[in-house]
């Protein structure tokens, strides 16, 4: 007797980045390993207390990369970036995996295991990708690969933001040479990936060190690195619409509240950002009880 195949969430291996939070976090951590995913958590080194909680709550499924691998994230710097890469290779690193989703430590899923895993597992790469050219100078625009920043968030810190925007004065980049002829593409930071096109991604990186070496030097590398790298694939032709739901506040995710998420589910998405069981306890409840938990967690 042939055996059925697996659920497509025993095949969903979830990169969580995270640095606070412990209660929200653990909330992500059950839910995934409860439905058959596997879990690989990158910890900020800063967040000692939280590594000690995690590794004391002892979760299936659930790989913490150690301290001596992970790094210290500075918003808006090529660490996400590099942090998000040592995930992938240790996603793929393990048998059976089949989709990488890349998930905050903030992120709840919007629906029932069966649902979220029929929506992400249709082969397609869901994730927001659109021409850099196309968008608004004060966005997301050619501007953030033209000129080198520095890191932080400049809405908060003066300094960094007098200093982008003094950028300018050093004259651009040329583009066509650094990219060496790709299409430099941006998008939302939290994606979800076939493993196959991982993989392509990952075996580019290794045979084409100047790409990683042209992002280091390019302002919110999170936002384009993985995006114009999967726009110069073939795997661009299977794009899905983005898995993940936040809502803006300015130049950063506001929090969701109980009104956010019917929005989100009818935009199609799987997962939101950003929940706090502290600040937003309903909000987390409804989330919780649409992807069919029975609160026991939230207690």
């Amino acid at each position: 007797m042939v055996s059925p195949p697996p659920a497509p969430r025993e095949g969903l291996a979830c990169l969580v980045l995270a640095h606070d939070n412990p209660d929200q976090l653990l909330l992500l951590l059950r839910w995934l390993a409860g439905q058959g995913a596997t879990c690989h958590l990158h910890l900020d080194p800063r967040a000692t207390v939280l590594r000690q909680q995690v590794e004391q709550a002892a979760l299936p499924s659930v790989a913490l990369l150690p301290a001596a691998d992970c790094l210290r994230i500075e918003w808006g710097g090529f660490t996400m970036v590099a942090a998000t890469l040592a995930l992938m290779r240790a996603a793929l690193a393990r048998r059976g995996a089949r989709q990488l989703c890349l998930l905050s430590g903030t992120h709840l899923p919007l629906l029932p295991a069966a649902e979220l895993a029929a929506r992400l597992g249709d082969g397609r790469n869901h994730l927001d990708l659109r021409f850099a050219c196309m968008e608004p100078p004060e966005r997301e625009s050619l501007h953030r690969f033209w000129f080198r920043g520095v890191p932080g968030r400049q809405e908060s810190q003066p300094l960094v933001r007098w200093l982008n925007r003094q950028a300018w004065r050093l004259g651009p980049r040329d583009l066509a040479r650094g990219l060496r002829g790709l299409t430099p593409m941006v998008g939302s930071q939290w994606w979800h990936l076939t493993a196959d096109a991982a993989l392509d991604m990952l075996t580019f990186l290794e045979a084409n060190p100047w790409y990683e070496a042209f992002f280091r030097h390019a302002r919110i590398p999170d936002e384009s690195f993985f995006q114009t790298l999967l726009g110069a694939t073939p795997h661009v032709a299977a794009l899905g619409p983005p898995m993940s739901f936040q809502r803006l506040d300015g130049y950063s995710p506001g929090l969701l509240a109980p009104e956010d998420l019917a929005v989100a589910v009818a935009g199609g998405a799987a997962f939101g950002r950003k929940f706090d069981l502290r600040r937003q306890p309903e909000a987390v409840r409804q989330a919780l009880l649409a992807a069919g938990e029975d609160m026991r967690l939230a207690d």
